[in-house]
């Protein structure tokens, strides 16, 4: 073999052997390459939620227990309901009405589940009364110094709205013209009361009212537990009134601090009233 072909067998076998470690150097490249590509998703699920934008829902605020849930037809059945579930549900059907005029009541739509709509409408009355103002022959209520102050009281009816309801639609109720009026005679007051079923007989009819208690407000003992609510508006001066009913002086005397209504309310003493036989 000449000296020219053993220098060219060498230059091949160094050929060779870069051609070698070429190979070898590329298999580590496309191995890290291979790395590089599955590391931008793991980062991305390990990142700090701070740093990418969030595409989460709002957590969803609690929604209120259903307290007359709704069946398949959406309505909450109610046939078999007693007097006493009914007035409860009336109720519920005024809680956070807005406030009205003196003697107005809103019958508002119910939330779907929480309280209605009902199946079975139920029947509610609204009704008015002007009440008058008389001395008690028990006691003495011209006494200024008396701790209580017992009158008489006769009632007479001026309206009565019957309204059948079911959560579906609102309702609003109009009182009397002139009721709670600030231009109420000195005896005469007004109640208005709210209850369920049929017109009240005149055997549920008040039998004592307290009026002017400022620790425990204003109380009406109804004989029947048809009534939801009721609101009672006190005359200006019933200390000026005969056993008639009628007042023997003009104006009421200050000291009566306003009751909100328009109408002065004693505050001092409470006074009591029953029926007048």
């Amino acid at each position: 073999m000449t000296t020219a072909h053993r220098r060219v067998r060498l230059g091949l076998g160094l050929i060779a052997a870069v051609l070698s470690l070429a190979g070898c150097s590329g298999g580590g490249d496309n191995a890290a390459v291979s790395s590089q590509s599955t590391s931008p998703t793991a980062t991305a699920t390990a990142a700090d939620p701070a740093d990418t934008p969030s595409t989460a829902s709002p957590t969803p605020v609690a929604s209120p227990s259903n307290v007359y849930p709704t069946n398949a037809d959406g309505c909450h059945p109610n046939a078999k309901w007693s007097t006493a579930k009914a007035v409860d549900w009336v109720h519920w059907g005024q809680v956070g009405q807005p406030a009205l005029g003196p003697g107005e009541v809103r019958f508002g739509r119910s939330t779907p589940g929480f309280d209605g709509p009902l199946c079975a409408k139920v029947t509610v009355q609204v009704e008015y009364w002007r009440i008058n103002y008389r001395p008690s022959s028990a006691t003495s209520a011209a006494d200024p110094l008396a701790r209580e102050m017992n009158y008489d009281f006769a009632m007479k009816p001026l309206k009565r709205s019957e309204l059948h309801i079911d959560g579906r639609t609102a309702h609003d109720v109009k009182p009397p013209k002139g009721f709670a009026s600030t231009k109420a005679s000195p005896c005469d007051g007004f109640l208005e009361a709210i209850y369920v079923g049929a017109p009240i007989k005149s055997r549920e009819l008040p039998t004592k009212i307290d009026t002017g208690n400022s620790i425990l407000g204003d109380t009406v003992t109804f004989p029947t537990k048809r009534v939801v609510d009721y609101h009672v508006f006190a005359p200006s001066g019933p200390q000026l009134c005969d056993d008639n009913g009628v007042p023997t002086a003009s104006p009421a005397p200050s000291g009566y601090p306003s009751s909100g209504f328009g109408l002065s309310t004693p505050s001092l003493p409470e006074i009591q009233l029953t029926p007048k036989s």
